[in-house]
């Protein structure tokens, strides 16, 4: 685990972890925003690779589970105070598969990628057509990012500003798990633009 401000440069740190962050940078920025502190902390639970190789082995079992998923890291703060974090998970979703709706769920439209952010975490779902024999396979299901939230003590609900915020972030951390997996169709390769979807 690292302090943010020892961040290594940002090119080395994706290839290594999949939460390397450089300073200055929109995610570190962000992280500060959600956890609404200067420092954090970052914890990996295994390389970019390691990631990589998980979500492939996966794959080819999806037809018979609706979903996988697999921590992947996240950044927390702690003290006399308390305790907050942001995990970010990754994994498929099967595209015939609805996800579950909650009251004040914010629906979202990025570049192609279907959005949701609650109250506590904020999902987006992004088509990846993988190279080679997983192709096929691929384009059965929704690559899914997940980033789940906690805060102790706890906050107030959050506001729209807030949610679009945390969409922001979950976007910039699945383009990572993309560009490492090599989705041939480079689903998030444009900046995010966060758009709430009218409410149904």
């Amino acid at each position: 685990m690292t302090l943010a401000s020892c961040t290594s440069d940002d090119s080395a740190s994706k290839s290594a972890d999949p939460c390397g962050i450089s300073p200055s940078s929109e995610e570190e920025s962000l992280v500060r925003e959600v956890l609404g502190k200067e420092d954090f902390v970052t914890k990996a639970y295994g390389s970019t690779s390691a990631l990589v190789d998980k979500m492939e082995r996966a794959l080819p079992k999806m037809p018979k589970r609706d979903m996988f998923y697999t921590n992947a890291c996240g950044y927390s703060v702690g003290g006399e105070q308390g305790d907050s974090g942001v995990t970010f998970l990754a994994g498929w979703l099967l595209r015939t598969s609805e996800l579950p709706s909650f009251p004040n769920d914010v629906s979202y439209e990025l570049n192609g990628a279907r959005g949701v952010a609650r109250s506590s975490s904020s999902t987006l779902l992004v088509p990846c057509d993988l190279p080679g024999e997983l192709g096929a396979q691929s384009q059965k299901v929704w690559l899914t990012a997940d980033t789940t939230y906690r805060f102790s003590p706890s906050r107030p609900d959050v506001d729209q500003a807030t949610k679009g915020r945390r969409m922001t972030l979950t976007y910039l951390m699945a383009r990572r798990v993309t560009e490492a997996l090599g989705c041939e169709n480079k689903p998030l390769q444009q900046p995010p633009v966060v758009r709430p979807l009218p409410s149904p």
